[in-house]
């Protein structure tokens, strides 16, 4: 089995991450007003991780 791209690994990690905060926040009932900052975080950790992995390559 080949190994998948590190492109999409990591969007997969992103998108990953991005849903299960929202799905927290909604069971546990919270304002998704404190969601969107973790939601951006996630995002920005994502692309920066990206951006590393491209320059090692």
């Amino acid at each position: 089995m080949t190994r998948l791209p590190d492109s999409l690994s990591i969007s997969l990690w992103i998108v990953g991450a991005c849903w299960a905060v929202v799905a927290i926040a909604y069971l546990t009932d919270s304002e998704m007003a404190s969601v969107v900052p973790l939601v951006a975080v996630g995002a920005i950790t994502g692309m920066a991780e990206w951006l590393l992995r491209r320059q090692k390559h």
